[in-house]
């Protein structure tokens, strides 16, 4: 036996073990839970500032419109969603917390990825402005790109039948028990409202109230994840 042979033997296993687990992650349904929990402490953050109100939604419009660098038809449209506002920021309230649940839940991942993708597309070109960073949301946009491509096959398999085609393979595989699914769902709702109590998210009068509404809410649709992926395992659908 050669110099070393005896270590390389103990290591190779843990090695192997540790890249198929690995292998095992649905890396692009760890991206879109990612987004369904920005989109849902987003709509907290709104909600808590008042800026699912007329008065609200039309000053924050009105301050991309004043200070933005988009192009003069884009502004048209800003001023038009402003003096709107009675009627599009509920709607845009509703249209948030919906992207951010489905996300969370993969249901339509193909196509609400790429509606998000045009979504956080509109608001990058809104902020458009010398004081902000052009990464900041555009980074967002090419993973709601990916993620959304990533799941348009599965959504548009005529193979399979329609409900299975909407719900997606399972994010959970089916070697993650109910314990770990639990604890994955108290860990990212935990791990949500620390981030936000960190960063204070929603200013200093409303950040604990968007901290525990949006760990709440995440860490339940985590677990309703849990129980829908029982049906995708049900329906066949492969990890």
């Amino acid at each position: 036996m050669a110099p070393g042979e005896v270590g390389s033997t103990a290591v190779r296993p843990r090695g192997a073990a540790f890249a198929a687990a690995l292998e095992r992650v649905p890396w692009p349904s760890v991206l879109r839970v990612m987004l369904g929990g920005l989109f849902v402490s987003v709509f907290f953050e709104n909600l808590n500032k008042h800026l699912y109100e007329k008065a609200g939604y039309a000053a924050l419009i009105n301050g991309y419109r004043t200070e933005g660098n988009a192009p003069g038809v884009w502004k048209d449209v800003e001023r038009f969603v402003a003096d709107h506002g009675s009627f599009l920021a509920p709607a845009q309230a509703v249209f948030e917390l919906s992207l951010g649940v489905l996300l969370v839940l993969g249901i339509g991942t193909g196509a609400v990825a790429l509606v998000t993708a045009v979504h956080l597309g509109a608001l990058w070109l809104s902020e458009l402005a010398p004081r902000r960073w052009v990464w900041e949301l555009l980074s967002l946009i090419v993973i709601a790109l990916v993620v959304g491509l990533s799941a348009l096959p599965e959504l548009l398999n005529p193979r399979r039948r329609p409900a299975a085609r909407l719900l997606g393979p399972p994010t959970f595989g089916p070697w993650v028990g109910t314990g770990a699914r639990l604890a994955v769902a108290t860990l990212g709702g935990l791990a949500l409202a620390g981030a936000i109590l960190a960063a204070k998210t929603g200013g200093e009068a409303h950040y604990q109230d968007v901290a525990w509404q949006s760990g709440v809410t995440f860490g339940a649709l985590l677990v309703l994840l849990g129980l829908l992926d029982r049906r995708r395992e049900g329906e066949g659908a492969a990890p």
